[in-house]
């Protein structure tokens, strides 16, 4: 790549602009003609003044860009069509000029935004480009001191990715072949949609290739800043490299990435921590993911089979007994966000997954089913997906859903027992059940009254249906109804006390919060 452009030097000479033939620069060329575009990507060495006796200019080794004053036009009595077709002869990168130039001009022309140009404008021009090389030349020695630290220590692709981004101050990323995040330098840094596949520069942003189909990316990048992006952009791309072969090296295989998936799906800790165990896995930090967890009488074959056509399966082992996956690339959630609304699981969501071979009819042994977590983005919420899924599984395996397949995203799929997955094995939820149901836990060792009561506020207060689903006589039931009065102290006839009675059997029948890593 170029050292310094002609782009470079419009950035920072305010004096400068393109005629008005031709849109003004910004961050990318990709809006401007094809040769314009060619132009502004000319390198430049230095600059010279035309003068009016002969020789008119010293000797050019390529590079230059050549002042051209309206006064020394004049003194030399030269059209200005002729004098740049002379110069368009030469290796000069640009010509600046306080004349308009025609439409067609053999060579880039800069308008200087003043008059006429200073006497002393080559001595400034130069004089900046010095400066600037020598900024480079110091950032580039900057970035090889951090580059060699970091080597030597044999850090991450993240952490090489924030302390190579943080030292130029131009954010970077790595993506893989499908646009997926595999490191960001700075969190919220967010990528533009439709990143060119090729290496070079696109409204700002510039691509390199990387090995095994991944790219780096850096941007947005000031005009200002695009020959800094230059001079480090392969160097920066050598130390990813150098990353990615470490974290290939590392990466556990086997049951050892199983285990590993499994520990990060169970845990608890901070997200930091969570990151950096889905780092080592080599998960994309901006993925879309869902946790499964299946009856282990269905299998991962079957698993597997199932959940094939909604995103990339990742073997997590057994979670609490049952069969686990990471569904990596699930349909339905937003950009940058971790708790879609329940319109978008509605609208996005693919249908939920048929099971081969199950059958839903009653008493079926051993029951199959599939559990599924609600969407999250990044590997620092898998562990909330994880406590979902977990919190479904329990659900199913009690038989206390219908299933065989029920969604954390789904109300229809969780009922009432959604409302208190946030409560799940606070004392506050064990508070309101002790006290909305009194001492029938107590004298109902057998759960008799219990059951008779859940199926009472089933049947929505029906004395017939739940006489029937429990296949006893009505007078029985009346019986059992008066008892359960006296023990909780709520009439469960009364309409009023239904809901509190029904949520509070609903909350007694909740499993144990499972062991956590």
């Amino acid at each position: 790549m170029a050292e310094l452009t002609v782009a470079d030097l419009l950035a920072w000479e305010p004096r400068l602009r393109l005629p008005e033939t031709h849109s003004a620069p910004d961050m990318g060329t990709n809006h401007l003609a094809p040769r314009a575009s060619a132009d502004l990507e000319r390198e430049i060495s230095w600059a010279v003044t035309v003068r009016a006796s002969a020789p008119m200019l010293p000797a050019l080794r390529g590079g230059e860009v050549v002042l051209l004053p309206k006064r020394v036009v004049s003194e030399a009595g030269i059209a200005l069509p002729d004098l740049l077709r002379e110069l368009a002869r030469h290796p000069l990168a640009a010509v600046v000029s306080d004349i308009t130039p025609p439409p067609e001009a053999p060579v880039p022309v800069l308008v200087l935004v003043t008059e006429l140009i200073p006497a002393d404008f080559e001595s400034e021009i130069n004089r900046l480009l010095t400066e600037r090389r020598g900024d480079l030349y110091r950032a580039g020695t900057e970035l090889e001191r951090v580059i060699t630290a970091l080597t030597a220590a044999g850090e991450d692709l993240a952490r090489v990715l924030a302390a190579t981004a943080g030292s130029i101050d131009i954010p970077a990323a790595v993506v893989d072949a499908r646009g997926a995040v595999l490191a960001l330098s700075a969190p919220r840094m967010r990528l533009p949609s439709g990143l060119t596949p090729r290496d070079g520069w696109r409204d700002g942003w510039l691509s390199l290739g990387l090995s095994g189909e991944r790219r780096l990316v850096l941007g947005p990048i000031a005009a200002e800043r695009r020959a800094l992006a230059r001079l480090i952009a392969n160097r920066v791309a050598s130390a990813v490299e150098a990353a990615l072969s470490r974290a290939a090296a590392s990466r556990p295989r086997g049951q050892a990435r199983i285990e590993t998936l499994t520990t990060l799906l169970t845990s608890t800790g901070q997200p930091d921590e969570a990151a950096a165990l889905a780092s080592t896995l080599g998960l994309p930090v901006d993925g879309a993911f869902r946790v499964a967890l299946a009856s282990p009488s269905l299998g991962s074959g079957a698993l597997g089979q199932a959940l094939a056509p909604y995103g990339r399966m990742h073997d997590a082992g057994m979670i609490d007994g049952a069969v686990a996956a990471l569904i990596e690339g699930w349909g339905g959630l937003p950009a940058n966000d971790q708790t879609p609304s329940p319109s978008v699981h509605s609208r996005d969501c693919p249908r939920q997954p048929t099971l081969p071979g199950v059958s839903s009819s009653p008493g079926e042994k051993p029951p199959r089913w599939l559990a599924i977590s609600g969407p999250v983005r990044g590997p620092a919420a898998l562990p909330e997906a994880g406590r979902q899924a977990r919190f479904v599984a329990v659900l199913l395996a009690r038989g206390a859903l219908p299933g065989p397949v029920a969604r954390f995203d789904a109300p229809g799929d969780l009922g009432a027992y959604g409302l208190f997955y946030h409560l799940w094995g606070e004392a506050a939820l064990e508070q309101f059940a002790a006290a909305a149901l009194g001492d029938i836990a107590s004298h109902d060792r057998r759960g008799t009254l219990r059951q008779t009561l859940l199926a009472y506020l089933t049947s929505g207060g029906s004395h017939t249906l739940a006489a029937k689903e429990l296949g006893i006589h009505r007078n029985t039931l009346a019986y059992r109804l008066k008892l359960i009065t006296k023990l909780t102290g709520r009439d469960p006839t009364d309409p009023a006390m239904r809901l509190p009675l029904h949520l509070a059997l609903l909350a007694t029948a909740l499993p144990p919060v499972p062991l956590t890593n």
